[in-house]
């Protein structure tokens, strides 16, 4: 007896069904990562806290097709066009979740956003160049400027209010510093608040700072063969004058040399003599005393 194929159809079909109903339409709960995207945010305000980038959802769909949805991208379109100065409450809104009807949210965390927001402003305001090390180094700092001059802050408005200028990051000055600096610096921006642009260009002339110092230096002499020499006083007092930096050093007075020199065949007797004084670099005797000393030759 030969099988009626059109049961057999009837039959797979009936299975095919049967599978529908029990496992097709068997739902399961999935955790999901959902984007937050703003929108319509009012120009003059600023949210201080609450912002987030992400929030998790749980959905309900049927068994088999959940692996769809978490191919997808879910992205949340807060619109902020309502927010005011101070505390605001944003639910988050299922129905706002892009999701085919087969889908359900049974939960999202959080669940709303405490948004802080406060009012924004804009204005100008002179820009104060900081140096660092240069005076302590014995030089002198002059024609110090920024360009620009004044730069466009923005932020809170209350911040702003007690702004009267920005400050730059510390300029460093190398040692010996350069006749010249010029270099491009950052602004020491406070908290919250922006500024166009953010760096300035800072140029300055740098000089070596000039003092004077008295000290006492003991006479050097060279004495010829076969004489003997007395020199009175044996001790003088000089003025000197130059870069701040060199006479400060506590090995200054040691590179000061106050010396006589004598001719080989000098004859005994009593003379009177100038002497030289020997002293760094860049530095120039401004007074000596006595200016000459006497001499007794033996």
């Amino acid at each position: 007896m030969k099988p009626n194929w059109q049961y057999l159809f009837l039959a797979f079909a009936m299975a095919v069904f049967c599978w529908y109903l029990t496992a097709g339409r068997e739902k399961v709960d999935t955790w999901m990562p959902m984007r937050v995207e703003m929108t319509g945010a009012p120009e003059g305000l600023y949210i201080k806290n609450g912002l987030v980038g992400t929030v998790d959802v749980l959905v309900r769909g049927p068994k088999g097709v959940g692996r769809k949805i978490e191919e997808r991208q879910l992205v949340y379109t807060l619109d902020l066009g309502k927010i005011v100065p101070g505390e605001n409450r944003i639910q988050f809104d299922p129905k706002n979740i892009p999701l085919p009807k087969v889908y359900e949210v049974v939960e999202i965390r959080p669940s709303r956003l405490d948004l802080d927001v406060v009012e924004r402003a804009v204005k100008t305001v002179p820009v104060k160049v900081v140096t660092r090390a240069a005076t302590k180094e014995g030089f002198s700092i002059s024609g110090v400027r920024a360009v620009p001059e004044t730069v466009r802050v923005s932020g809170p408005a209350a911040k702003l209010a007690k702004l009267a200028e920005i400050r730059t990051q510390p300029v460093n000055v190398p040692s010996p510093p350069p006749a010249h600096l010029d270099e491009q610096v950052s602004l020491d921006l406070p908290e919250e608040v922006d500024a166009s642009p953010a760096t300035v260009r800072v140029s300055m002339i740098l000089a070596a700072k000039e003092s004077e110092v008295t000290l006492r230096a003991p006479l050097t002499l060279k004495t010829p063969k076969n004489r003997s020499v007395e020199v009175s006083p044996d001790v003088v007092t000089l003025r000197i004058k130059g870069p701040a930096a060199i006479l400060s050093d506590k090995d200054f007075p040691g590179l000061v040399e106050a010396a006589l020199e004598l001719k080989p065949d000098i004859e005994p007797g009593k003379y009177v003599a100038s002497y030289r004084v020997k002293m760094p670099q860049g530095c120039e005797l401004i007074e000596a005393k006595p200016d000459k000393v006497g001499l007794t030759v033996k």
